[in-house]
């Protein structure tokens, strides 16, 4: 069992959070089995409660994600840990006081059989301005780092770029 922290960093212009808009966001992550070190060639989705049953012989319990390795066939997957009130399956990403971008933990997977090794940053996420408070709900990223929008309530320009991730052992 391998606990596996998502760090995000990114440089952000009036903005002050940036999470996944819903709390049902499909993760989307590169996997390497750890029993031949072949990574998987696309993409793969890990939807937080997922609840699939492990298929493995005397495996229990139902987990996020669960895949066989297309070359050593041994099964693997993936769990995140499960949500509490001061650790939500999403943690809000924030810049510091003095504007420096620093790594912050997004989520933690609980990974069996399989390294985390990358990750995208597709689909809908949510942010707020900090000027004037105005929600952002429908923040998608060109290229999967960069986000620019127009504060009409604060009139200011609103920006995240340079969007990074990592995988840390939690």
């Amino acid at each position: 069992m391998t606990k596996l922290a998502l760090q995000i960093k990114a440089q952000m212009e009036n903005v002050k959070d940036l999470r996944p808009s819903t709390d049902d966001y499909i993760l989307m992550v590169k996997t390497k089995c750890i029993s031949c070190r072949e990574e998987h060639p696309r993409l793969v989705g890990i939807k937080p409660g997922s609840e699939l049953e492990m298929t493995k012989q005397g495996a229990r319990g139902t987990t996020d994600l669960v895949m066989k390795c297309q070359f050593c066939k041994r099964e693997s997957s993936a769990k995140f840990e499960e949500p509490t009130p001061k650790t939500p399956w999403w943690r809000p990403y924030s810049m510091s006081e003095d504007g420096v971008a620093e790594w912050q933990t997004l989520c933690v997977v609980d990974a069996r059989g399989m390294d985390l090794v990358g990750w995208e940053a597709e689909g809908t996420w949510a942010c707020t301005a900090s000027e004037s408070g105005t929600k952002f709900e429908e923040v998608e990223f060109d290229d999967g780092t960069e986000w620019t929008d127009y504060d009409e309530k604060g009139e200011v320009p609103v920006s995240i770029m340079e969007l990074e991730g990592r995988w840390v052992r939690a």
